[in-house]
């Protein structure tokens, strides 16, 4: 997320390094209503993002969709992946503007 609250999908190849950086200026509030498109925040720390904004967000091609589908299958034995809802478990990284 961008200091204007934008959501965007940077490294879009890096499948090992999934998680959420916003700005650390921005109210916890603020960024869960921003958020709120694409993913939830369980608490500061934690944010589960939905699998089909994920996949619009992300770029068009089948190689990508696969990659992305692997990362998910790689992640749900450890718990990574929500039983009901699907959603992707991320890391949430407060960062400097």
């Amino acid at each position: 997320m961008t200091s204007d609250l934008r959501l965007t999908l940077e490294d879009p190849e890096d499948f090992r390094r999934f998680k959420v950086k916003v700005d650390a200026a921005a109210e916890p509030e603020t960024v869960a209503a921003a958020l709120a498109p694409l993913a939830g925040l369980e608490d500061r720390d934690t944010a589960w993002v939905d699998e089909a904004a994920l996949r619009r967000l992300g770029p068009e091609g089948d190689a990508w969709q696969a990659g992305l589908s692997k990362m998910i299958a790689a992640a749900a034995p450890h718990g990574w992946v929500h039983p009901q809802t699907g959603a992707i478990r991320a890391h949430v990284e407060w960062t400097a503007a």
